[in-house]
C-alpha cells in the first residue's frame, strides 16, 4: 500500500536538490524514501540540525581533499591509534 505525500518548498530549492540528485542517478521521490527510511533506521533526523554547517563538505570537496590526502608526501598510514598519537606528539 502506499500513500501520496505533498509538500512545499522553494522553487530555487527544488530545482538545485533535483539537480545534485540526478548527478547522483536519483530522482526527488526516490531521494525523499531514502530520507524517510533512515528517518526510521536512526530513530530520527539522519544528520545533525544545528549551526555548525560551516564544517560540512560537499562530497566533490570531500573528494578533493581526500585526493590530495592521499597523494601528499606528507601522508603516512598507521597501524594503530597509538602509533598515530605518538607521531602528533612527536611534532
Amino acid at each position: 500500500m502506499t500513500t501520496n505525500v505533498q509538500i512545499r518548498v522553494d522553487t530555487k530549492l527544488k530545482n538545485e536538490a533535483e539537480k545534485t540528485l540526478n548527478k547522483l542517478g536519483l530522482d526527488l521521490p526516490t531521494a525523499f524514501r531514502i530520507f524517510l527510511n533512515k528517518i526510521n533506521i536512526t530513530g530520527g533526523i539522519p544528520f545533525s540540525v544545528n549551526n555548525d554547517s560551516y564544517f560540512m563538505y560537499t562530497s566533490e570537496q570531500e573528494g578533493e581533499i581526500l585526493d590530495a590526502y592521499k597523494n601528499s608526501k606528507r601522508s603516512k598510514k598507521f597501524k594503530s591509534s597509538k602509533e598515530l598519537i605518538k607521531s602528533l606528539r612527536s611534532q
